[in-house]
């Protein structure tokens, strides 16, 4: 986040999520992540294959059709939502509950770009260990990140 600096990607959501997306996509092999997973945005789970439908913004997984893990929970390491000057983030952390326990993702994180609230404050409890908050706003041209646990 820190390295993402252009203006224009704070004044939308998908602006800052393409952003993101191709800065972690090139740090993706050095994350240490076993079985070489994919980064995807607001890939589509369906309720007849994934017993969900929701649209996380961006997740790193191995995707199941490549047939490296025995179920579609297995595989999964990261769900993001990004939300831009967020007062009310009870939505995007319902997604992030509902995906952790559907497709057990080890990590949920919680982006709110242009803003100085992380919102770690309306994170449900049953996903409180799991997630991390941010809030990152340009000052200055210059990105400022803060991070927050939840609960």
């Amino acid at each position: 986040m820190e390295a993402i600096t252009e203006p224009r990607f704070f004044k939308t959501e998908r602006g800052y999520q393409g952003e993101l997306l191709a800065m972690l996509r090139a740090r993706l092999p050095d994350a240490g992540f076993p079985g070489d997973p994919v980064i995807e945005q607001e890939y589509q789970k369906r309720v007849s294959v994934h017993k969900i439908k929701i649209r996380p913004d961006l997740i790193i997984h191995i995707p199941f059709e490549r047939g490296k893990t025995k179920r579609r929970s297995d595989g999964n390491f990261v769900a993001l939502e990004i939300k831009r000057r967020s007062k009310d983030a009870g939505q995007a952390f319902e997604s992030l509950r509902k995906i952790s326990e559907a497709l057990d993702y080890s990590l949920t994180v919680f982006i709110n770009i242009d803003s100085d609230l992380t919102q770690a404050d309306l994170c449900p409890e049953s996903i409180a260990e799991r997630t991390v908050c941010f809030a990152v706003v340009l000052r200055n041209g210059k990105p400022v990140v803060k991070m927050q646990p939840c609960g």
